[in-house]
């Protein structure tokens, strides 16, 4: 005659059966019995930038490049007033956290008579070694009247600086300024302006990351 079983004995086998009930039933849904994994959704792009200029990038740069792109996470270092070749000293010293750093100073220190290559060279290199994407703009247009003598040398020698260091180069020079859309000191672009430069600097952006201008529209 068979001895009962304990009540343990009945617990342990209820529970080996449930287990082999939900390992088969997982089993269906990959080839060899194995549980198929979710799909990992895919990375998410990193699209973030820093701004680095003067008053010309700052007076609504930023927000407007948000407005185009909203898919930019960005970092406004702009600063009236400011030269290449102050920040070129603290850039060192500059945390950058971002994919991107556009770097658009360089009207000031035409406006004094300094010279930007080294400083250019100093902000491209530290930018590049952390293996960031760096865009140099170019240098606005001003108004009929008020020249800048140094103004087309320092374009020039950004341009050079951006193809030599493998860096972008938006070219701002080449974009139309109509003497109307400057303001009257001759120097500040007003907001139809400034939209056109931000354009052009949105179209340098989205060659070098297209992810990011398809998640802004």
């Amino acid at each position: 005659m068979t001895r009962p079983s304990s009540p343990s004995t009945w617990r342990r086998a209820a529970l080996a059966c449930a287990c082999a009930l939900a390992l088969s039933g997982c089993g269906r849904d990959a080839p060899g019995g194995r549980t198929a994994a979710a799909p990992m959704p895919p990375p998410r792009p990193d699209c973030s930038v820093t701004l680095e200029g003067d008053s010309i990038m700052f007076d609504g740069g930023a927000a407007l490049l948000m407005r185009l792109r909203p898919a930019y996470a960005v970092v406004d270092n702009s600063v009236a007033g400011s030269t290449a070749t102050l920040r070129a000293t603290a850039f060192p010293r500059v945390r950058l956290t971002t994919r991107f750093v556009v770097l658009q100073r360089g009207i000031n220190d035409a406006m004094r008579g300094w010279q930007i290559e080294y400083p250019l060279r100093t902000m491209v290199g530290l930018a590049q070694a952390e293996g960031r994407g760096v865009v140099l703009t170019g240098l606005t247009r001003q108004a009929p009247g008020h020249p800048i003598a140094l103004r087309d040398a320092h374009d020039a020698t950004m341009r050079r600086v951006a193809a030599e260091t493998g860096a972008l180069f938006a070219d701002w020079g080449s974009v139309a300024a109509d003497p109307a859309d400057i303001q009257a000191d001759g120097l500040h672009p007003r907001p139809p302006y400034t939209a056109r430069l931000i354009a052009r600097l949105v179209e340098v952006l989205d060659t070098a990351a297209p992810e990011c201008a398809a998640r802004g529209h």
